[in-house]
């Protein structure tokens, strides 16, 4: 069985707007917006609630595919952990997108195209490197993070 979904990806426009849309209109708090290169080799800039779980994670439209200006902006994904990402990706007949590679090139993340699950798309999350990443949500203190900090 695999563990529950743990985030929420949101994409959109602008994402210092949406967090601070989120925050005034939901109460929703966010940590800093991050930017981080991903396996296409392009930008990604995010930033995680720090309610949850399940977290929300906001998602600034960029490059091309799954996360360009041409997708709506709205609910874009299901991030899950999953114990064997690599055999996850053949059941979708490796119609997926790497987002993050091991050393090996097997992948550790990797987001299911939309039409794959009823229009729903699934970020699928290495077990091991979920719950890290889980530890790392978990261990923010809602009072500690600043609201309108931008983090590179």
């Amino acid at each position: 069985m695999y563990e529950a979904y743990f985030h929420i990806g949101i994409l959109v426009k602008d994402v210092e707007a949406a967090r601070a849309d989120f925050t005034a209109r939901l109460g929703v708090q966010f940590e800093p917006v991050h930017s981080q290169q991903i396996a296409t080799g392009e930008t990604s800039r995010f930033c995680y609630s720090l309610q949850g779980p399940p977290y929300l994670e906001l998602v600034e439209m960029s490059g091309t595919g799954s996360w360009s200006p041409d997708q709506p902006e709205g609910f874009h994904h299901i991030g899950l952990s999953d114990p064997d990402v690599p055999a996850r990706c053949a059941a979708f007949g490796d119609r997926v997108d790497l987002i993050a590679p091991s050393a090996d090139g097997s992948p550790l993340v990797a987001l299911t195209p939309p039409e794959a699950l009823h229009g729903v798309r699934v970020e699928y999350f290495d077990a091991s490197m979920a719950a890290r990443f889980l530890g790392y949500l978990n261990g923010r203190a809602l009072d500690s993070q600043p609201q309108d900090a931008d983090h590179e």
